[in-house]
């Protein structure tokens, strides 16, 4: 199981470089970044609490953000759309949405199983 942690803390460190190139990194790179250090603590046996906390209220505030874009891309119905970013405007707010659903699951699966470790 230990390798999944390290797995998964690899897929989101890159996820996290690739978010440097993007016009708002800041709030991209704690999100992944701290999603992969949260693997990487769960991996070691050193799981905070307070970081995954930190860390899912920062993803529930970026879906809620997104979650407009979300609705409208699904109300266009061109679900080819997702894999051209200029295609409409809704592309990116509901790519973003389908990242940090990611990173939510990944991030609740962390802190339900810490908490059934104590």
């Amino acid at each position: 199981m230990k390798s999944l942690h390290f797995i998964v803390a690899a897929l989101f460190a890159y996820i996290t470089y690739l978010q440097f190139n993007d016009p708002d990194p800041a709030y991209w790179v704690a999100v992944y970044g701290g999603t992969a250090a949260t693997a990487i603590g769960i991996g070691l046996n050193r799981y905070s609490r307070f970081l995954t906390d930190l860390l899912l209220g920062a993803v529930v505030a970026g879906l809620l953000i997104a979650a407009p874009g979300l609705l409208e891309f699904l109300a266009a119905g061109d679900l080819a759309a997702i894999n051209d970013m200029g295609r409409a405007p809704y592309v990116e707010p509901a790519r973003e949405f389908g990242g940090l659903l990611i990173a939510l699951t990944v991030l609740v699966f962390y802190r339900q199983t810490a908490r059934q470790r104590r």
